[in-house]
């Protein structure tokens, strides 16, 4: 099932063919609209697709 989260997981891991900023655009929208508890899902959803070492150091930039 598709949600924002998921979106975005999507796009980072795509993010080669879709184009860096656009990825990294729709993370740091999403973050700003979800929140901290936003990071959560995005982890979530990210260890399912294994895409979690493209997620969590995204974030971290994102927010730091």
């Amino acid at each position: 099932m598709y949600n924002a989260a998921r979106s975005v997981v999507d796009a980072m891991r795509h993010r080669s063919r879709i184009g860096e900023p656009l990825a990294l655009s729709a993370l740091g929208r999403h973050l700003r609209r979800s929140g901290r508890g936003g990071v959560g899902e995005l982890q979530h959803i990210a260890r399912e697709l294994d895409a979690l070492s493209v997620i969590r150091p995204a974030v971290e930039a994102v927010l730091a």
